[in-house]
């Protein structure tokens, strides 16, 4: 009974080494853990930048304690390592989400709005020139520039297709061909974003030997035009000039009956148009005052609101003498000539009269 009551016990020695070898390994990994394991203190980035604007450089940086490990991700595709601080430009605008890793275990984000990129224009680059009101044909016109800044110049001066330099002098002279209203333009030191122009309006040769009645040529003399009583609102109860009995015909004109001449096309924008247009209405105006502002045997055509062709007789007699609520008129020139080729309008009838 003894024999039977002993316990014997046997342990294969290679499953004794198994175990050791791997209590050993776990204990060097848990080792391992506790020294890289380390409390995740990050808590912000600086974001900072002049402008957070398309093309502006935008710079992060992290100032945490003990970090030694960085993996930025700026949003936009891009991103960046192994700094604490990185700069960044931004290609687009819109929103985006910034991504910070610090040794490889703390994550922090922040969004960031990109702007569109605005050019800045300085007022003080544009060029500053003078030139005459009135020029005549076949007399030298001179003009000055006084910018301060300038080195270089090209002046237009409003003949031609517009794409040829016509000077590149500071103050140069120009002898216009054909009368009009002209437009003058000038860039300095090649700037094209920087451009200045102004208006001249070229009058007939004074060599020639037609006369040219004061009333009819500017609105910058002395004798106010009939047109600019009536735009400033200098005009009796009853239209200038205005008999009874010639109510009724087209040309009630309110200028006085001289022989006939050759009348310079007045100068003409849309707010004077605009102006003329209610002035018929109001049967204030004629349609010669209406006339003298377009090109002889020139008149322009007047499209309506429904894409009609109509003529500036036919729009006359429409509107003359009617209530109407003007809300859109603008024109298109002649490129060569710069007379008035055609009228956009858009008008309707108010009451039912």
């Amino acid at each position: 009974m003894n024999r039977n009551s002993r316990i014997k016990t046997h342990f294969d020695s290679r499953v004794l080494l198994s175990f050791i070898a791997l209590l050993f390994i776990a204990g060097v990994v848990l080792a391992f853990k506790v020294r890289e394991s380390e409390p995740c203190l990050v808590q912000s980035f600086n974001i900072d930048a002049s402008a957070l604007k398309v093309g502006e450089i935008v710079t992060f940086s992290d100032y945490t304690d003990n970090a030694h490990e960085w993996e930025w991700n700026f949003g936009d595709g891009n991103t960046a390592s192994h700094r604490s601080k990185v700069v960044h430009q931004y290609k687009e605008p819109g929103k985006y989400l910034v991504n910070l890793w610090v040794n490889k275990n703390c994550n922090i984000s922040k969004v960031v709005e990109i702007l569109p990129s605005k050019e800045l224009i300085d007022s003080t680059l544009f060029p500053r020139f003078d030139i005459p009101a009135i020029a005549y044909v076949d007399e030298p016109v001179t003009f000055t520039d006084q910018t301060p800044h300038a080195k270089r110049w090209e002046w237009r001066f409003g003949e031609g297709d517009g794409e040829k330099i016509d000077a590149i002098d500071k103050d140069p002279s120009y002898t216009y061909k054909t009368p009009g209203l002209k437009t003058v333009y000038l860039i300095v030191n090649d700037d094209t974003k920087y451009l200045t122009h102004k208006k001249i309006t070229v009058l007939p040769s004074r060599n020639k030997k037609e006369r040219i009645n004061k009333v009819d040529i500017m609105k910058d003399t002395r004798d106010e035009d009939i047109v600019d009583i009536y735009i400033n609102q200098k005009v009796p109860e009853k239209p200038i000039g205005f008999e009874p009995e010639k109510a009724k015909r087209v040309d009630n004109i309110n200028v006085p009956e001289e022989e006939e001449e050759e009348a310079t096309v007045l100068p003409m924008d849309e707010e004077r148009l605009a102006g003329i247009i209610m002035g018929i209405s109001m049967n204030r105006l004629s349609f010669k005052n209406f006339t003298r502002h377009f090109c002889k045997d020139q008149f322009p055509k007047v499209q309506l609101k429904d894409g009609s062709i109509v003529s500036v007789h036919y729009l006359y007699n429409t509107i003359r003498g009617k209530k109407i609520e003007l809300k859109k008129v603008s024109m298109v020139r002649d490129r060569q000539t710069d007379c008035v080729s055609l009228i956009i309008l858009d008008y309707k009838r108010k009451g039912l009269f």
